[in-house]
């Protein structure tokens, strides 16, 4: 996020190097000039950023050993930048851009803005110095900038007051010579609000030379950049139609594993649940004297069919609905039709299912006229002697049905 700064001033730049690249830029009273993050930042859209917020005097990063990145900048722009002993812990981190004035959007900008704030501290208290001992008409921005620089604050006062006493009499000097050469009236001023106007462009000058420098190396760094990318670019591109050659006929034979796995898990499948019928069969003896019957849940559509999938309903079978008060005529018809010999319920058929079943001929007898003498899961066994009585004892009311039908 960018902050108001009227002027171009000396800055302390925070940098997490990274995939995203959060950039944090202090001035040398701690404030924020801009606090910034992007994905997939480049090398010279970083310096680009952070040369037009200011001038840089120290690039620091939160991290130890300084990233090659941080290092990089630091080298390109000319500015100090300083290594830590250990990296900034969490809890350092959220302490530094602890406040109202500190406002990030994300952990890139915040450890950006720490590494920021780290550097800053580092200089508080010679800063503090610095405002004591600079007297009137030093640029105190000057002199901070020349300590960070390694000079020493008498140093750096000395050389600033000895500058300034250089351009005075230079100035005098000027003036005294405009002043031997007999002007006109009025002309010594007007030269010398020239001349003023002159040095503001002569500082001007100064700082495009500095920028024009600093973008003249980010230019041969991004040469650099693309003729490394386009040698890659090539290298890839050759891989690439190697790798196309191979995809179809890879295509074709992950297509035939797919296919083929499917074919071994659908056996595998039924291998297993013809394993657990054969288990459940092996204990199935006959009982003496019994007949086994196949057991199904419920008189429904759905159980029936179920049934018949793992065990199948052929001719001849007797089958017990456990429950037989779920289905009517058409599921009667269902099991009449797969010629089942006998069929036994629990719960009461339905009138329409029973008469269903005689239409076929099939006696529907309740379990209470033939009790069940065992009973395992999906199998049965019932005493065939009673079995027998009461089909007999059926067929001969089936009888006496169908001559009274024929009296009448």
């Amino acid at each position: 996020m960018a902050y108001p700064h009227a002027q171009r001033t000396y800055t302390i730049v925070g940098i997490d190097p990274g995939t995203t690249v959060g950039i944090a830029i202090l001035d040398l009273d701690g404030n924020p000039v801009d606090v910034f993050s992007a994905k997939n930042y480049s090398l010279s859209d970083a310096i680009e950023r952070i040369i037009t917020r200011g001038r840089p005097l120290i690039i620091a990063s939160d991290v130890a050993p300084t990233p090659a990145m941080v290092k990089k900048i630091g080298s390109l722009i000319a500015s100090h930048v300083p290594e830590l002993e250990e990296s900034l812990s969490m809890e350092e981190k959220l302490a530094l851009t602890r406040g109202e004035c500190f406002e990030y959007r994300n952990a890139h900008e915040r450890d950006a803005l720490a590494a920021s704030l780290h550097a800053f501290k580092q200089y508080k208290a010679k800063f503090a110095q610095i405002q004591k001992k600079t007297p009137a008409g030093v640029d105190e921005a000057e002199v901070k900038a020349l300590v960070i620089k390694g000079v020493s604050i008498s140093a750096a006062i000395n050389r600033l007051l000895t500058a300034r006493e250089e351009k005075k009499l230079r100035r005098d000097k000027r003036i005294a010579g405009t002043k031997a050469r007999e002007e006109p009236p009025g002309e010594s001023k007007t030269v010398l609000r020239l001349r003023e106007l002159l040095k503001g462009k002569d500082e001007r000058i100064a700082l495009l030379e500095e920028r024009t420098a600093a973008l003249k190396d980010l230019l041969a760094e991004r040469e650099r950049d693309i003729r490394r990318l386009k040698r890659r670019l090539d290298a890839e591109r050759s891989e690439l139609r190697r790798e196309v050659k191979k995809s179809e006929l890879i295509h074709a034979r992950n297509a035939e594993i797919e296919q083929l796995r499917a074919e071994v898990a659908t056996r595998t499948s039924e291998i297993e649940e013809l394993q657990r019928i054969i288990e459940r069969l092996r204990g199935k003896r006959a009982v003496k004297g019994g007949k086994r019957i196949k057991v199904v849940p419920s008189f429904t559509h759905d159980a029936i069919q179920e049934f018949d999938r793992k065990y199948g309903i052929t001719r001849g079978d007797i089958v017990l609905f456990e429950d037989g008060s779920g289905g009517g005529p058409s599921t009667a018809e269902l099991v009449a039709k797969k010629g089942v010999s006998a069929v036994i319920y629990g719960k009461e058929l339905s009138h329409f299912a029973v008469e269903t079943f005689d239409s076929f001929n099939i006696p529907a007898l309740s379990l209470d006229a033939v009790p069940l003498r065992s009973k395992d899961e999906d199998f049965a066994f019932i005493d065939q002697a009673v079995l027998d009585e009461q089909v007999a004892d059926w067929k001969q009311k089936a009888r006496k049905r169908s001559k009274v039908l024929l009296v009448r």
